[in-house]
């Protein structure tokens, strides 16, 4: 295969170490061997989540997390609020929808988050079971205020579900402090391992909904096997399972707060570098993710051609996705991404963008990188 950065919103970079970790004898998934493994692993991401309570751990993708996020909190007839920001919000309302509830999508422009003081006036004049949102909406590169809208929810009696895929591993929960009831990810993102995990936290205290008309989605029974996995429900994925633990091993020895601080720096060095190339941002400045960012690619190129180049110099970009698609392209800057992986990325771009007839300056993303990375010492 060809060496690639990829510089893609999920999956990541996965460190060698974990593919080699991965590699290792698959265990028979009821050994006690194994069992240690699992438990050590939930309560790592406990300590990422920021929460004291339950974390089910299972096979599938991010949407599967989802899909459980939402059953776990809500049911037929129960009405919703989903706040779209994104592509990604239909996928909320969609899984809400389909265990019956009734679904109401509270939506703002490409680029824009939610602030307090609207979902305030929202919740001050309809009652609602849940209020569900993303984190990070990958597809804007937006980040929504999780803190201030799970206080609001709270205040009005609504439960918070949060999308974190974009987000966990890369940018700060605190679920118990901050009120988020359930929170979901996937393992191919920040949390730095390759796609396959599905994960869901619940908040100390919380408790889940049971809905008895899913075989999979059992959250009696995957509750129990979380407890040991002697209680045999799904057959774990025993090698990402590995490759999961030694991530979460690397993180919290990197420190969380460490990690998050370099999320934020190699975010600034991306978004003033393309900023700097004269190009347009897609999430306005104070709902700027640290995790992705968006960019409206500029007028006379075209995606095909700039995804193309790009991959010829050794970089993967991804594109736009529903309303977006074809008119802007996404840099992900998550995980195991470096800031040498950072200003790597920024120079293909330049070039690319030169080769297909956009006019700037050579190095001028670059300077501006290079000079936000070295603020923070770099």
């Amino acid at each position: 295969m060809a060496r690639f950065l990829l510089m893609t919103p999920g999956p990541t970079v996965v460190d060698p170490e974990i593919l080699l970790e991965i590699a290792k004898p698959v265990l028979n998934h009821v050994s006690p061997e194994f069992d240690s493994i699992h438990r050590e692993t939930l309560d790592m991401l406990r300590k990422v989540f920021g929460t004291g309570g339950n974390i089910i751990l299972f096979p599938g993708s991010g949407t599967a997390a989802m899909e459980l996020a939402v059953r776990s909190a809500v049911g037929s007839g129960d009405r919703v609020l989903v706040l779209r920001a994104g592509f990604f919000g239909d996928y909320l309302a969609d899984a809400a929808r389909r265990v019956g509830a009734h679904v109401d999508v509270l939506k703002v422009e490409p680029g824009k988050g939610f602030t307090r003081e609207v979902l305030e006036e929202r919740l001050s004049r309809t009652e609602y079971r849940a209020v569900l949102f993303q984190h990070v909406e990958t597809s804007t590169s937006v980040a929504n205020p999780v803190a201030e809208l799970a206080e609001v929810a709270r205040r009005y009696g609504a439960i918070t579900v949060v999308d974190g895929v974009a987000s966990i591993g890369g940018m700060e929960m605190r679920m118990d402090e901050w009120g988020v009831d359930v929170c979901f990810t996937g393992s191919q993102k920040a949390l730095s391992t390759p796609p396959g995990l599905a994960i869901v936290a619940f908040r100390k205290g919380f408790e889940p909904r049971r809905d008895t008309s899913t075989l999979f989605f059992n959250i009696d029974k995957l509750l129990a096997e979380m407890e040991t996995t002697r209680n045999y429900y799904l057959t774990p994925a025993v090698n990402l399972v590995y490759g999961l633990n030694k991530s979460l091993k690397k993180m919290l020895s990197e420190g969380l707060s460490n990690r998050y601080h370099r999320h934020q720096v190699m975010a600034e060095a991306v978004q003033r570098a393309m900023e700097a190339l004269g190009l347009k941002l897609v999430a306005d400045k104070k709902f700027r993710a640290h995790t992705v960012t968006a960019v409206y690619i500029p007028q006379g190129v075209e995606w095909p051609k700039l995804y193309s180049e790009a991959r010829k110099r050794g970089v993967e970009l991804a594109g736009g996705l529903g309303e977006l698609k074809g008119k802007i392209f996404r840099i992900g800057h998550m995980g195991e991404t470096t800031v040498n992986d950072v200003i790597a990325t920024i120079a293909v771009i330049e070039r690319v963008l030169v080769k297909l007839g956009y006019s700037l300056k050579l190095g001028r993303g670059l300077e501006v990188a290079q000079e936000a990375l070295s603020k923070y010492g770099y």
